[in-house]
């Protein structure tokens, strides 16, 4: 990861972000704990990986949480 691409992950997270999940975007708020990044899905912390193929980071990428519809 470039140190642009870390700037602008520091200066995303508390807000809302585009998130990837099942060929779906989703608005969700990013969030940061000692595991890594997340947001909130159906009240389920659902980790999120940011897309690197842009020199900005556009979306993030996540996997549906089981059991969730």
């Amino acid at each position: 990861m470039t140190p642009l691409q870390q700037s602008d992950l520091q200066a995303l997270i508390g807000k809302k972000v585009k998130v990837l999940m099942a060929g779906r975007f989703y608005q969700r708020v990013l969030h940061e704990d000692h595991q890594g990044l997340y947001i909130r899905y159906a009240s389920h912390r659902v980790p999120v990986k940011p897309d690197l193929n842009t020199l900005h980071i556009l979306y993030f990428k996540a996997l549906k949480p089981k059991g969730v519809r």
